[in-house]
């Protein structure tokens, strides 16, 4: 049985670091399964920094909350616009792209622009890892894309959890995929996420069954 590759759904969040969604069995995807991959974090841009783009930025977070997606799209645009710098619109305005507007190219390019202005963004790596999976079909580019999100953070939980779903449903590698699901479930008690850890734990023991083999 596949397990879910799914993109997130959550809200984007003004928070520095926070978690979009926990894996859910009802999130929605093209791929044929059962549960979702996990999400890493959003980063806030630093208004003090960045002027009246941050402003933007803010506004645009504030905006998604309320379900106004096209305003908080515009805001991201007013934020690049004014700081074509500015990495964390570009990963939100992706993130935006990719859940709302079903605009795969589009979240790719912020996604990449993200990345090239700030190369160590291991949650921009995880995002378009799992945008690869679910809208691109790029199997091979998703698992660079998580290699990468895990060399530059070794202790993000998500990324392991994504590449063992990636390795155990479309790569064919179970041994490597529970040992990532392993790792993922250790790392996400280190965390004290007792939720995501359960999730992780149940998927291996899915994974362990004769049925599923």
């Amino acid at each position: 049985m596949l397990s879910r590759i799914s993109l997130w759904a959550g809200t984007i969040s003004m928070g520095a670091m926070m978690m979009l969604i926990p894996p859910s069995a009802t999130a929605k995807s093209s791929v044929e399964s059962t549960q979702a991959v996990r999400t890493t974090a959003v980063a806030r841009s630093r208004v003090r920094r960045q002027g009246s783009s941050g402003n933007y930025f803010t506004s645009a977070a504030q905006k998604y909350q309320q379900g106004d997606y096209q305003g908080a799209l515009n805001d991201y645009n007013r934020a690049i616009q004014i700081n074509p710098r500015n990495a964390n619109a570009y990963y939100n305005r992706g993130l935006l792209k990719a859940t709302k507007f079903q605009d795969p190219q589009g979240a790719l390019a912020d996604y990449n622009r993200a990345i090239k202005i700030k190369p160590g963004y291991d949650a921009a790596y995880n995002n378009r890892g799992n945008l690869k999976v679910e809208q691109l079909k790029d199997y091979s580019g998703a698992l660079t894309d998580y290699n990468r999100a895990i060399k530059l953070k070794p202790r993000n939980a998500d990324a392991y959890y994504n590449r063992g779903v990636l390795k155990y449903t479309l790569l064919t590698d179970r041994t490597g995929g529970i040992a990532d699901m392993q790792q993922a479930v250790k790392l996400f008690q280190r965390q004290a996420n007792s939720q995501n850890s359960q999730v992780a734990s149940d998927l291996i023991k899915e994974w362990q069954q004769p049925t599923a083999r």
